[in-house]
């Protein structure tokens, strides 16, 4: 195979080899992973191997910095002499690897040149990438940067594409953590005092924590304004997306001094429907919310599924300017369910309205905490309760 690409009407027997070289390729890096005893050196080996794997010219591998807001090309095969640890592309959603960082997940570009979503890097113009494939690499939990592969003529890239790079990619980060390839909060730590240290990793812990809300956040934006058919509705859609990042201000109400990990979901709530509560006058948001600490990983679809309802409650509840009140309620009975309530005293539920995919959004959190979601009958306007099992 090489940079011309793969036809979509393959015969099985090509398909089957290129899944077979794939796999004798992953076995090949892992033992090489196992072997290799410099940080920088596994990472090199990498993009070698992603390059013999998929047939094609050009891989990097870009290690992102945060105190820089960047990443940084660390390692490399095709480019010129002063790429390789020199270059660096932004941490942005209109940058090709920026996009795989923020929100975790692949990213294949068939034209990039030609693509309004992704800005077209000067280093990429000028080695003349025209598709490219890039996927997360993770370690410890965070991601550490991105592997990137990059084709000078028009090439489309498919599921098992995507599988290997997936997995070369888990496979580097795996063998990252085993070195120690992000030590720089242990060093600090060490060198401090114990009390500052402790205060070092109980932050560091907190923003880690926020940095993936707000991957998750993006990464279902990003889902959603991809199916936009026009450059307005997707520059509107921008908007949203800022808008609706703004939840971050919320994570500073999230922060535990006990360093538990444990968040109060009423606390959460609260202060998530203090932010929505600016965006329309004239509605009033009322909230009832028990005081229960939950996991970090359960709270966060539970206000997810909060800033969903009222938010489309507060665009379509209240059409020319009607007065309301939106509540939100939050109680778990003795012996029973947990239960998370959004009404409004609105004009009620219409009929769906084309291109709309939050009913669909809601489901997919309220699975995520195991739970199920009733429309509630009321004498006016809408309501939807979740209940879900209390996992603390």
């Amino acid at each position: 195979m090489d940079d011309a690409g793969v036809s979509r009407d393959e015969p099985l027997e090509v398909q089957l080899a290129r899944v077979r070289r794939y796999g004798e390729i992953l076995n090949d890096f892992g033992r090489m992973a196992a072997e290799a005893s410099e940080a920088e050196r596994l990472v090199q080996l990498a993009c070698v191997q992603a390059a013999r794997g998929i047939g094609i010219r050009h891989t990097k591998a870009l290690r992102h910095r945060p105190e820089s807001g960047d990443l940084l090309i660390v390692a490399g095969v095709g480019w010129r002499p002063g790429v390789v640890g020199h270059v660096s592309l932004g941490t942005d959603l209109a940058s090709l690897p920026g996009q795989a960082l923020r929100t975790r997940q692949p990213n294949i570009i068939d034209d990039l040149p030609h693509d309004p979503e992704f800005r077209y890097s000067a280093v990429l113009r000028e080695h003349g990438i025209v598709s490219a494939l890039n996927v997360p690499v993770a370690v410890d939990g965070d991601v550490w940067g991105v592997l990137e592969v990059d084709s000078d003529v028009p090439r489309r890239f498919g599921p098992d594409d995507v599988q290997f790079l997936s997995a070369m990619a888990n496979t580097l980060g795996l063998a990252l953590a085993r070195r120690g390839g992000v030590t720089e909060v242990t060093e600090a730590a060490a060198d401090a005092a114990r009390q500052l240290a402790q205060e070092r990793m109980l932050r560091g812990e907190l923003q880690h924590r926020a940095k993936n809300d707000l991957q998750l956040i993006l990464s279902l934006l990003v889902m959603q304004r991809r199916r936009l058919p026009d450059t307005e509705a997707r520059r509107i859609f921008g908007h949203v997306m800022d808008r609706v990042a703004a939840i971050g201000v919320a994570h500073d109400q999230l922060s535990l001094e006990r360093g538990t990990g444990l968040i109060d979901v009423a606390d959460y709530l609260q202060a998530l429907c203090g932010n929505l509560s600016a965006r329309r006058e004239g509605v009033l948001i009322e909230t009832a919310l028990e005081s229960v600490e939950m996991p970090h990983s359960r709270a966060v679809p539970l206000g997810l599924i909060v800033n969903e309802l009222v938010t489309n409650a507060l665009k379509h509840a209240f059409p020319e300017g009607r007065e309301g009140v939106i509540r939100v309620e939050f109680e778990v009975p003795p012996g029973a369910e947990a239960r998370l309530c959004v009404r409004d005293d609105g004009v009620g539920m219409g009929p769906p309205r084309p291109g709309s995919s939050g009913t669909e959004l809601v489901r997919r959190l309220v699975r995520q905490v195991g739970g199920r979601l009733e429309e509630m009958a009321q004498p006016r306007g809408a309501g939807f309760c979740v209940m879900f099992p209390l996992v603390t």
